[in-house]
């Protein structure tokens, strides 16, 4: 009832709530060059926070007008304390930068903070214009977004595609030159008129009132009639400007099947049930399509369904495990009613153990529940032993009582270790540092807590329930029609073959057993030849494009691109979103896009369209862009995003002592054309660069001609439509005040544009400014030793203890060049080193567990050899079905071993307590095999049944847990074989001396 009561109280998540040691601090600075952001702003902060505790790593890459720094932690370091240490060194650092630069944005990251799901938004006009966007765009900032959020289920709502408006006043040069209107003038005017001058307070007798002066501007209106002085004459703004509301220029956009629309990224709160979430935000959005007719709404990227498989698997391993062990126990036992206590004795197991999860603070993910799915075989297989063995008691003409306490007491200190060794794999795990262990802790525990309950239920309230609820008679023999019918059916005589294969093994043993050890080898062989990756591939039903033009276009050029190429695709596609240029996600760090990148997701209808698609955009690209760059990757899964490194294998960190702090551009492509040709690998490409024109004052000329050089960059920036002069504060809107000429080209620009000087005569810009193009790097990239150009390198190509040597021996013979390296290549190394001493834990306490319950040092050395060779039956499945061995197939082969020793344990326990009875080593063990083999090969066959359909599945859990499946498949039929005749050999050749010695003191005796 307790477990029942639970199970309405568990956060039903994706993913477990851990805090991902990494913070963010974004800098936005439009009109920055790259150069600029990276001296004057990005290796500021990067200094000051260094010094913030518990940093492990800090990196920064500097754009065109923004800058990203990337601070990684130690692993277990307290994020929220360190989230005020980064904003302090921020805060700090504020008083020597820019005083124009806006205070930069400081994100720490969760796993909670990962999307749910995403909403497209757009309007149903699809000629709609910008003024009707703009609308939309109000609407989903001010009602959509904000009704989301007041759900309790919902942490926040992150959107890009808005187009922001802004108020735009175009001066009519015609009339203010004559009047000697300067756009000083007009800047001063709106400035004195946009002001607020706070309020007082007044006492009269025993009252007291607030006075508040305001002045501030609220409306196009209260613009246009803004009072001007011009010499002698009072005119109003409206008389020399237009004032109109404009969209602001574009920096990106979002896409729907080609039409503009907004993206709203459903965030959900760490503790919220995933259900309930989804039903709201569908019930929600039901009301918007009723209150908003113009607008539509829909659901995309919807990760939920990931839970949801894991879900179903959940219910699918139970229905399937109950089924099976029904018609298998039909069989072996030829009782029709046994079955129906593991119908009863796992769900309970499953309920109770949901209250141990509440207990203990967990919560029901993808993580947590993957190792429930674990327990539920193993939990099956404790209900059988413990049947089985009062089954034999009976049919030995025991009492139904003394039958259900013989065979329980019987088989508890064996079912006590089994449970304890697959803990002693499981646990472990959790010692791993950083997101590893963590996520390993929940599914750990799940386990652990599934297998003790198991244990428990197994060996209390399942004979319980057999002594109290079995109708027999004074025989205690079921004498049911369909009882009868089972006894005379006998599809395979398992007893006499398992005799059988038993005497032939013990004829031919030394064959048998070099046989066996031979398994050894092709454990390693198989585990060299089979590809390693991290996941494995899934069959694709989305795929997505991610360009660099490699060229200075615009927006709108950019959304041309995109456009065409999802027409060209349409036939294929079910759904199609772009993402075009800089997008407003706050949350989205994959998503920091340049003006000339683009982002495209597709979905398609088939499949099997998927290489088809891609071999056409890569033919479009390349004949009509040769010069863009572009990649195909598949949408990251929620778990994916959580364990993925964005780093490459290797990466060579090339740095110089010159005062910029990294080669001149022309240097590192001849640097990089050196490693090409020294190391002979021919993939590296020159390093990003862009090019862009250099505005460059002439400082004599604005002397001679007495031009003061701030009004020239105002003037300058206004003809470029980037003079902001005010805000106006409407409604829940702050639109800011822009004082803007007419667009055009700049050569053309600064031959019309003209300044007054000191003099008040009218210079030519021209004269004054020169365009100089100039090409430098696109991105500039810094760490802890200051600013970098990063070189990547496949570890696959080249092995990286032979690539780093040459590396170096390259750039010595450079001046003023260094190298320094990093990379996933390091990390996984220190892993592996790691996991070898956490699985080596792991083994010593499987040892001493066993050691324990064997009361023997020698016999557990029987069951861990037994690991190793199963393990080659895993890995030939997988080499069978084209597997690799990713995490799930590791997974896998952790569980196979935590399963298939249990039967180990079970015959040397047997084998153990028949010697003591007096009988020799092989009546010991051929009686062992006779008393287990039911045991043994019902819970294999349980097992493995229930993995067979994830071998066809065609849905994403399905090929999440086929690796797993062939693993488990391949390591308990090899493994099977070993428990009945391998163990028993070895256990024969480990006492066969003591037994001759034995005999020999009896026959004196």
């Amino acid at each position: 009832m307790l477990g029942i009561v639970s199970s309405g109280l568990l956060p039903v998540s994706l993913m477990p709530d851990i805090n991902i040691p990494e913070i963010t601090v974004q800098v936005d600075y439009t009109g920055k060059s790259v150069r600029e952001i990276e001296n004057g702003v990005v290796s500021q902060l990067r200094q000051n926070l260094m010094q913030v505790p518990h940093l492990d790593d800090i990196t920064s890459e500097s754009y065109e007008g923004k800058g990203i720094i990337r601070l990684r932690f130690n692993y277990g370091a307290d994020i929220n304390y360190a989230f005020i240490d980064v904003n302090e060194q921020v805060d700090a650092a504020m008083q020597t930068l820019p005083k124009d630069l806006d205070r930069p944005s400081i994100i720490k990251a969760s796993a909670s903070d990962l999307p749910v799901f995403y909403i497209n938004t757009w309007l149903k006009d699809s000629l709609a214009d910008d003024n009707r966007f703009m609308e939309l765009c109000e609407l989903c900032q001010n009602v959509v977004v904000k009704r989301i959020e007041q759900l309790s289920e919902v942490a926040m709502v992150d959107i890009t595609g808005q187009l922001e408006p802004e108020l735009c006043i175009l001066p009519d040069e015609a009339k203010i030159r004559p009047l000697n209107i300067s756009q000083d003038l007009i800047k001063e005017a709106i400035t004195n008129n946009n002001i607020s001058l706070g309020s007082l307070q007044v006492i009269d007798g025993q009252y007291r009132y607030n006075i508040r002066f305001s002045n501030a501007l609220r409306t196009i209106n209260d613009i246009e009639n803004i009072y001007i002085k011009a010499g002698d004459r009072i005119l109003q703004l409206k008389d020399i400007a237009q004032v109109k509301m404009r969209a602001e220029e574009r920096q990106g956009a979002f896409l729907n099947q080609n039409q503009q629309a907004l993206s709203l990224a459903v965030i959900k709160q760490s503790d919220a049930r995933m259900e309930d979430l989804k039903s709201n935000v569908e019930a929600l959005i039901h009301t918007f399509e009723n209150d908003f007719k113009d607008v539509k709404f829909e659901i995309v990227r919807d990760q939920t369904g990931l839970l949801q498989y894991a879900i179903s698997n959940l219910k699918t391993s139970l229905l399937v495990g109950a089924l099976l062990a029904f018609l298998i126990m039909f069989f072996f036992l030829k009782d029709v009613r046994s079955p129906w206590l593991i119908g009863l004795s796992i769900p309970v197991s499953l309920v109770i153990s949901v209250l141990f999860f509440h207990l203990i603070g967990l919560s029901i993910n993808i993580i947590s529940l993957s190792g429930l799915i674990l327990g539920v075989g193993m939990m099956i297989d404790n209900s059988i032993i413990v049947i089985d063995n009062i089954s034999q008691y009976l049919s030995n003409g025991e009492s139904l009582p003394k039958a259900c306490i013989k065979g329980t007491n019987e088989v508890i200190r064996p079912l006590i270790s089994s449970v304890l060794t697959t803990c002693a794999v499981f646990l472990p795990l959790i010692f791993l540092s950083g997101i590893s262990g963590a996520l390993f802790y929940d599914q750990a525990m799940a386990v652990t807590v599934g297998l003790v309950v198991s244990l428990i239920v197994s060996i209390t309230l399942l004979p319980t329930l057999y002594r109290l609820f079995w109708l027999r008679n004074k025989n205690g023999v079921d004498n049911g029609k369909v009882s009868k019918w089972l006894g005379k059916v006998n599809l395979v005589d398992i007893e006499s073959a398992y005799e059988k294969g038993f005497h032939w093994v013990f004829k031919y043993r030394g064959v048998v057993f070099i046989s066996f050890l031979m398994m050894l080898a092709l454990s390693v062989g198989f585990g060299l030849v089979l590809r390693k990756e991290r996941f494995p591939q899934f069959k694709q039903t989305e795929l997505l494009l991610r360009i660099d033009w490699n060229s200075r276009i615009n927006v709108t050029e950019n959304i041309n691109r995109a456009d065409s190429i999802t027409a060209m695709c349409h036939p294929y596609l079910k759904l199609s979103n772009a993402f075009i240029g800089n997008q407003q996600y706050i949350m989205h760090k994959d998503m920091d896009l340049s003006l000339q990148e683009s982002v495209l997701y597709m979905e398609v209808k088939k499949r099997k369209s998927v290489k088809k698609l891609q071999a056409q955009i890569e033919n479009y690209l390349t004949q009509n862009y040769p010069e863009c760059s572009f990649n195909f990757q598949r949408p990251e899964t929620i778990f994916e995003k959580l364990f993925s490194s964005k780093q490459v294998d290797v990466e060579a960190r090339i740095s110089s002592n010159t005062r910029n702090g990294v080669p001149q551009l022309a240097q590192m492509n001849d640097i990089i054309y050196r490693l090409n040709q020294d190391i002979s690998i021919n993939e590296l490409q020159p390093a990003a660069s862009e090019s862009f024109l250099e505005v460059r004052l002439k400082p004599a000329l604005l002397a001679l001609y007495q031009v003061d050089q701030g009004n020239l960059y105002t003037t300058l920036k206004t003809a470029i439509n980037s003079y902001q002069i005010g805000i106006l504060k409407t409604g829940a809107q702050y639109v800011p005040i822009v004082l803007s000429d007419q667009q055009e080209k700049i050569e053309h620009m600064l031959r019309s544009l003209k300044i007054r000087n000191e003099k008040d005569d009218l210079i030519s810009i021209n004269q004054l400014v020169s365009l100089v193009p100039v090409t430098d790097y696109k991105v500039l990239h810094g760490g802890k030793d200051g600013a970098y150009v990063p070189v990547e390198f496949d570890a696959s190509v080249i092995s990286p203890d032979k690539l780093i040597p040459q590396i170096r021996n390259v750039i010595k013979q450079i001046a003023n060049v260094n190298v320094s390296f990093s990379g996933s290549w390091f990390a996984t190394k220190s892993l592996i080193q790691e996991l070898a001493i956490v699985l080596l834990i792991s083994l010593l306490l499987l040892y001493f567990i066993l050691a324990a319950q064997f009361e023997s040092f020698l016999q557990p050395l029987i069951v861990l050899l037994e690991v190793p060779i199963d393990i080659a039956g895993a890995f030939f499945m997988l080499w069978i079905f084209g597997g690799s061995i990713n995490l799930m197939s590791m997974i896998g082969i952790v569980v196979m071993c935590g399963i298939i020793i249990n039967d180990s344990i079970l015959k040397i326990d047997t084998i153990n307590r028949l010697r003591k009875d007096g009988m020799s080593v092989f009546e010991a063990i051929e009686q062992a095999g006779h008393r287990r083999i039911k045991p043994i090969i019902m819970t294999s066959l349980t097992t493995i049944l229930a993995l067979v359909p994830f071998l066809w599945g065609s849905d994403m859990g399905s090929e999440l847990q086929r690796p797993l499946a062939l693993t488990v498949i391949g390591g308990m039929t090899l493994g099977t074989l070993v428990s009945l005749y391998f163990v028993p050999l070895c256990y024969y050749y480990l006492y066969k001396k003591n037994e001759k010695l034995r005999q020999e003191n009896s026959n004196t005796n």
